[in-house]
C-alpha cells in the first residue's frame, strides 16, 4: 500500500500564500504528544489508530484562510493513509493517532515546521510568512489493523509469486528452448561475431516487455545504448543473456524475475515477481580505451555544432520570424511573445505560483514536448525555477491567456541539450496557457 503523499502533493504544488494575519492556535488543545487539535466530533469508545496501520481519511489542507488540497475531490470513497512516526512534532501523522474512527478534528502546525523539518529548508522562503498557520481537517473513516495490512500483502505476494511460476512453467517445459543451469531461458540466438568479455561496452538496442505484454522498458527506437558487460545493475539474467549475444547478432530470451528484480521489484516501474521478455539487438562491442577515443570524439563535433548553432542563431531566428510572418518587436531579452488569446483573470507578479500547459518547439515545427495530457505545470515565478523566456512571458498573461513565444536560445536552455530535436544552443518556441495563479501576497 502506498503511502499518500499528503503535503508533497498539495504542498509543493500549492505552497503560497497569502498572509493571514492570525497568531497561535486559538480553540485548540495541546494534546499529550504535542499536537494542536480541535475535536468537532468524538469518538471515545472507537479504535485509534497505530504507527504501521492503515486508515481511510477524508480531509482537507489549508494555509491560513486559503484552501489547497480536499481529498474527495480525488477520492470520494476517502483516501487510504499509511500512519507512520511523525515526521516533526504535532504533525498530521501526530494528530491521528490521538483520534478515534468517527472522529472530525482539525490538525494545526506553523508553516515553519512544515518547510523545515518536512522539506529541510533552511528558512521559511522569501515567498511564505513565517509563523502562518497550517490547518488540516480531518474526518477518520475506518482502520485497517497492521497485522490485516501483512496478511494482504503477502496473500498478494504469494499470489504475484504463484501466476509468475504458472507463465514461466511454459517457457520451461518448450522442448525448443534452451534453459541454463541458472534458469534462462533462451528462445533463439542469431549471429556468428565474438562474444563480449568483462569490461568491455556492448552498444545494443533491447526490449523488456513483461509476460503480461507491458513494455518496461524499449530502445529499439533510437540510436543504441552503451553498457558495461558484467555490471548486474539490468539483473544477473541481462548479464547473463549478453553472454550468448555475438557482436552484430541479436537474442531473444525469457528472464525470470528471481534473475531479474525477485520479489522486490523496481519501485514505481516494475512489480515484484516479473519474469520478461528480452529481445536485444548487439550491434558492436568495444574496449574501454575505444569507447573513450569515441566519446571524445563525439564530445568535439557536439561542441563544435553548439559553437556553430550560436553562431548562426541571429540569421536562423531572422529567417524563422520571416517566415512565420511575426510582426511584433523581440524584448531586450530577445523573447517575442504573442498574445493569442487574452485572459480575464489574476495578473502574474514575481513569487507567485503559476500554473501552466505548454507545448514546446524547435525551429522546424517539431513538437518536442507537451504536458496538455497530464496535470499543469507549476512553479514559482522568477524563482530560477523555469527558463527565463517563460519567466518573463508569463509576468505579461492574465490567468485563462494563451500566447506563444519566440526564445533565443540564451532565455530558453542555453548550452543545455533537451534531445536530439532540441539540442544545445538552440531557439526555442513555447506555446503557453495561464491556467491559475496563486498570490504570494
Amino acid at each position: 500500500m502506498k503511502r499518500l503523499p499528503l503535503y508533497l502533493l498539495s504542498f509543493v504544488v500549492g505552497l503560497i500564500l497569502l498572509s493571514c494575519g492570525k497568531s497561535g492556535f486559538k480553540g485548540f488543545k495541546k494534546m499529550d504528544n504535542g499536537t494542536y487539535m480541535r475535536f468537532y466530533s468524538e469518538n471515545k469508545n472507537g479504535e485509534m489508530p497505530k504507527v504501521g496501520d492503515h486508515v481511510y481519511i477524508t480531509f482537507t489542507e489549508s494555509i491560513g484562510d486559503s484552501l489547497i488540497y480536499e481529498s474527495e475531490s480525488d477520492n470520494e470513497s476517502g483516501n487510504e493513509v499509511e500512519v507512520f512516526e511523525p515526521t516533526f512534532v504535532g504533525d498530521m501523522m501526530a494528530g491521528l493517532v490521538n483520534m478515534h474512527v468517527g472522529d472530525s478534528a482539525t490538525v494545526a502546525f506553523l508553516i515553519d515546521s512544515l518547510c523545515i523539518k518536512m522539506f529541510e529548508m533552511d528558512a521559511v522562503p522569501d515567498y511564505l510568512t513565517a509563523g502562518m498557520p497550517v490547518y488540516i481537517d480531518i474526518r477518520l473513516d475506518s482502520i485497517v489493523p497492521a497485522k490485516t495490512v501483512a496478511y494482504r500483502q503477502a496473500e498478494k505476494m504469494r499470489r504475484m509469486k504463484q501466476d509468475d511460476e504458472d507463465r514461466l512453467a511454459v517457457y520451461y517445459s518448450n522442448v525448443n528452448n534452451t534453459i541454463t543451469n541458472d534458469g534462462l531461458i533462451i528462445t533463439g540466438v542469431k549471429g556468428k561475431g565474438r562474444a563480449p568479455h568483462d569490461g568491455e561496452i556492448l552498444k545494443i538496442n533491447f526490449s523488456f516487455v513483461s509476460m503480461m505484454g507491458d513494455t518496461l522498458l524499449n530502445f529499439f527506437d533510437r540510436e543504441p545504448v552503451s553498457i558495461i558487460y558484467g555490471d548486474s545493475y539490468l539483473g544477473t539474467g541481462f548479464t547473463e543473456a549478453m553472454r550468448y549475444v555475438p557482436e552484430g547478432g541479436e537474442g531473444h530470451f525469457v528472464i525470470p524475475s528471481a534473475l531479474a528484480y525477485d520479489s522486490v521489484g523496481l519501485e514505481g516501474y516494475i512489480e515484484p515477481y516479473t519474469s520478461f521478455f528480452l529481445d536485444v539487438k548487439n550491434v558492436d562491442i568495444m574496449t574501454s580505451e575505444e569507447y573513450e577515443a569515441e566519446e571524445k570524439k563525439l564530445k568535439e563535433a557536439e561542441l563544435a555544432d553548439a559553437a556553430r548553432r550560436l553562431a548562426e542563431e541571429p540569421a536562423n531566428m531572422a529567417k524563422f520570424i520571416k517566415d512565420h510572418d511575426v510582426n511584433v518587436a523581440p524584448s531586450e531579452s530577445g523573447v517575442y511573445y504573442l498574445e493569442i488569446v487574452t485572459g480575464t483573470g489574476d495578473f502574474v507578479d514575481e513569487g507567485d505560483i503559476v500554473s501552466i500547459y505548454y507545448r514546446m518547439y524547435n525551429t522546424d515545427d517539431k513538437l518536442v514536448d507537451s504536458n496538455y495530457e497530464m496535470e499543469p505545470l507549476s512553479f514559482v515565478c522568477g524563482n530560477g525555477e523555469m527558463v527565463p523566456a517563460i519567466d518573463e512571458a508569463v509576468l505579461k498573461m492574465r490567468v485563462g491567456g494563451k500566447a506563444t513565444i519566440i526564445s533565443p536560445s540564451a532565455m530558453g536552455f542555453g548550452d543545455i541539450a533537451v534531445d536530439e530535436a532540441l539540442p544545445a544552443n538552440s531557439i526555442v518556441i513555447f506555446d503557453l496557457e495561464l491556467v491559475e495563479v496563486q498570490k504570494a501576497r
